[in-house]
């Protein structure tokens, strides 16, 4: 039997907030008959917390259904047997050492592990009950729906003004230029970056600090209104 990972803080009463310790998971993966302290037995279908609280992995009605889920580099298997319920409008941190898979996992949710030519997924991903790795999915409309912030900041080497404005216009979210103005405006003063370059949407956004370059990709990660935002370390590049 193996578990996701174990949960080191439940913040809320209702399970909006979680914490997920994958270092706790890796020590689980090496036995499936990890020792217990004496007295005490393993229940079925339960996160392993570390400390005496006991929760479920499992919502009813979740937004993401992840079952067996396991991810290789070649022969390599990074990640394994993972299995959990994503609750909407939950808030969740995976936390664990550096290569432990906390990465590879979130790009599994929007299909960015497609671009690793050695990178293979098994076991079933679900999103509102529909296979993500459908063949016929459409993994662009399907990255609008759940966005991305990565660790290191990458800016479109465009304006800041068409950085945030690129995805409202490819998914035809703004018909009128007024109405892209008030998306872009919106999605930087929600990233608190508004009023450090509203006298410079057009200038290059490569030629922005790390900490503004990281907060312009929060900005053009919610233009597109995502159903789901995956945050990869995205406060470890800020000023």
């Amino acid at each position: 039997m193996h578990w996701p990972s174990g949960s080191v803080n439940d913040l809320s009463a209702g399970g909006k907030e979680r914490f997920y310790d994958t270092a706790v998971a890796q020590e689980m993966d090496k036995s499936d008959e990890a020792e217990l302290p004496a007295g005490e037995s393993r229940p079925a279908e339960t996160v392993i917390e570390e400390g005496a609280t006991v929760g479920t992995p499992y919502a009813d009605d979740p937004k993401f259904k992840l079952r067996n889920v396991e991810v290789f580099y070649g022969e390599e298997r990074a990640i394994k047997n993972i299995s959990l319920d994503i609750a909407r409008n939950e808030v969740i941190a995976f936390i664990g050492p550096s290569g432990c898979g906390k990465s590879t996992f979130l790009r599994c949710l929007n299909r960015m592990n497609d671009s690793i030519d050695i990178c293979r997924v098994k076991g079933s991903l679900q999103l509102d009950d529909q296979d993500l790795y459908d063949p016929k999915r459409d993994v662009v409309e399907l990255r609008a729906r759940v966005g991305m912030v990565f660790q290191k900041p990458n800016p479109f080497p465009k304006s800041i003004y068409d950085n945030v404005a690129y995805g409202p216009r490819i998914h035809g979210l703004a018909n009128r230029k007024s109405d892209l103005d008030d998306i872009v405006e919106s999605s930087l003063r929600k990233a608190g970056l508004w009023e450090e370059v509203k006298d410079r949407l057009d200038a290059t956004a490569t030629g922005m600090s790390g900490g503004q370059q990281q907060r312009l990709c929060i900005a053009r990660a919610i233009a597109v209104s995502p159903e789901v935002v995956l945050m990869d370390e995205p406060c470890s590049a800020l000023d």
